[in-house]
């Protein structure tokens, strides 16, 4: 069995970092900007979904967080981009991004994957 914070680690790295960013993913490099929305919508907004309903990533963030190491660099900057798609979820869900504030969100998606996955590795390799 990994040890606790390696075990956090990896089920962040999928309850969120997997799936934060999904939609994302399959979007052409020149997608216009009604697909960015929706792609964003989709991966911030229901993040995770079951038969309960759907988390949006600060939900699922808030479920993971606590297993994971609280100084660790990558679990800041997860904090730090949770906080921006937290402050932009409003005007992303009605519609009053403009362009350059959905890039900066789909970044702050991108990078919430790129962490959890540096930080998995990091205590993969600590072991």
């Amino acid at each position: 069995m990994p040890h606790p914070a390696l075990q956090a680690a990896l089920d962040a790295r999928h309850d969120l970092g997997k799936y934060v960013s999904l939609n994302l993913r399959f979007l052409a490099p020149d997608a216009d900007r009604a697909a960015l929305r929706e792609a964003l919508l989709a991966d911030l907004t229901q993040t995770r979904r079951g038969q309960s309903g759907c988390e949006s990533a600060p939900e699922v963030w808030a479920a993971c967080r606590g297993g994971l190491p609280p100084a660790a660099p990558e679990t800041e900057e997860v904090d730090k981009a949770i906080q921006h798609i937290q402050s932009q979820l409003p005007g992303l869900m009605n519609d009053s991004l403009d362009d350059d504030a959905l890039q900066a969100l789909a970044q702050a998606a991108r990078g919430v994957t790129t962490a959890l996955t540096a930080l998995t590795r990091r205590l993969k390799d600590a072991r």
